[in-house]
């Protein structure tokens, strides 16, 4: 019994641990669709829009790594980057064909999609290497 409890014990201590290592988000989201789309209209940018929700593993760790990188919010300025929930925004992530989390697109102003990243988490290195990628 005492094993256990221990055991129980060092996995939620490990857990917490491990949720605190690492960086913090530092993308400036914009959490509403369509003033970011406004945003984008004026300011002649593309979007970035990454399809998340709470409950997502993947995504709450790239909270404190990709998203945590100096580097990708350097790239991420050239862009509206639009974080948007699936549980909240349901129509606007079927509109998409979002079908797995973490998901990222790339749209112009008129809501073309130009790039699509859909293997899940990804690493800061990996992000970038894909956003600088040229548009097939």
């Amino acid at each position: 019994m005492w094993v256990i409890a221990f055991a129980l014990t060092g996995m939620l201590a490990y857990a917490g641990i491990s949720r605190s290592l690492g960086g913090k988000e530092i993308i400036p989201w914009r959490d509403d669709f369509a003033v970011a789309q406004a945003e984008a209209k004026q300011t002649g940018k593309p979007m970035l829009l990454y399809f998340t929700a709470d409950w997502c593993g993947p995504c709450q760790s790239m909270k404190r790594t990709t998203w945590a990188d100096a580097n990708v919010d350097q790239a991420l300025q050239q862009y509206v980057p639009t974080r948007i929930d699936i549980d909240r925004n349901a129509e606007l992530a079927m509109e998409y064909r979002i079908e797995s989390i973490p998901q990222m697109l790339v749209i112009g102003e008129d809501g073309a999609i130009s790039k699509r990243f859909s293997k899940g988490a990804v690493n800061a290195a990996d992000f970038l290497e894909w956003l600088a990628a040229p548009v097939r």
